[in-house]
């Protein structure tokens, strides 16, 4: 798996994550009501922010193992990436 695809998958997480907070905030016949709706918009953001720190742990630790494999089989470390989702040249 290629830098955990996270370049394809990203976006519709995110446009689901505003979807559903959206859908949550607006449609009347499934909205929760008063202390409810803060609750269960907490608990979404909450749950997200977990996710992106597991992903984001994830990552790094790929990139230290595929630096740690080409260390130990004799090979020039990779370049530095620039950025979170970009690569340096």
């Amino acid at each position: 798996m290629k830098y955990l695809n996270i370049r394809m998958w990203g976006p519709f997480y995110i446009l689901g994550l505003l979807l559903v907070l959206y859908v949550m905030w607006t449609v009347e016949e499934i909205r929760p009501q008063g202390l409810a709706l803060f609750l269960g918009s907490f608990l979404i953001l909450f749950v997200v922010g977990i996710n992106f720190y597991v992903m984001y742990s994830e990552v790094k630790a790929h990139d230290e193992k595929t630096d740690k494999n080409r260390e130990l089989s004799g090979l020039e470390p990779l370049p530095k990436k620039k950025g979170f989702l970009k690569k340096g040249k």
